[in-house]
């Protein structure tokens, strides 16, 4: 890429064992078994079949004080 910036752009492709079902249950309802930094998290709201309101606590970066996220996924 010659953007004029000094960064460079990576790109990377993996294969998983298992299927794009599984791959984005792991990513959303699972974060505790990926996320060591994670304290908490839950579903604040579903809004409908594919939205919802999802609220999660992390402790990264100590000294500093946890982050609160509230997110609409």
């Amino acid at each position: 890429v010659h953007d004029g910036f000094p960064l460079r752009l990576w790109k990377v492709t993996i294969e998983i064992p298992a299927s794009p079902d599984e791959v984005l249950t792991r990513v959303l309802r699972e974060q505790g078994h990926w996320d060591e930094d994670l304290l908490e998290s839950r579903v604040v709201e579903t809004l409908d079949e594919q939205t919802e309101i999802y609220q999660y606590v992390r402790n990264a970066m100590a000294p500093h004080p946890t982050r609160d996220h509230l997110v609409l996924r």
